[in-house]
């Protein structure tokens, strides 16, 4: 079983906002500190969620932290009470991170007219008092007019 990285050892990690800064560059660039197209320091942030935030970065670390540790995702109001941030800050965190998910594991958004369809398959509730859903599977598909499902 996979070992869980705890609250108090993401904390242990990134007890500041230049501890967070200083993990994204090495992330990122490793001991590169300047471009080697123009010579200018390198700035770990550019091209991230992040950028143009003014939320501090341990808090965009907290919330990252929460949903990858969290089953069931994790809800503006949750990051809003748990950053201690307005509810609109907390809805563009959670906006911008899955939106930065979504990039990276490659899951295009669909747009336009888009298709969507259930359908039960299995076998028939046998017993007193078995419901018609009890031993059947929801299989359940999207797909753009026109796109890949």
């Amino acid at each position: 079983m996979a070992e869980t990285f705890t609250i108090t050892e993401f904390f242990k990690r990134f007890p500041t906002d230049e501890a967070c800064l200083a993990h994204l560059m090495q992330v990122r660039f490793g001991d590169v500190l300047d471009c080697p197209k123009c010579g200018k320091d390198i700035h770990p942030m550019v091209g991230t969620p992040f950028e143009r935030s003014s939320t501090p970065l341990q808090k965009w670390f907290y919330a990252m932290y929460l949903f990858t540790t969290t089953r069931h995702g994790v809800p503006a109001k949750e990051l809003q009470r748990q950053l201690g941030v307005t509810y609109k800050t907390a809805w563009r965190i959670g906006h911008e991170i899955r939106k930065y998910m979504g990039q990276i594991d490659g899951d295009d958004d669909l747009w336009g007219h888009v298709e969507i369809d259930e359908a039960y398959i299995g076998g028939e509730a046998k017993g007193a008092g078995a419901k018609w859903r009890d031993h059947k599977t929801t299989v359940f598909g999207m797909v753009q007019r026109g796109g890949n499902i």
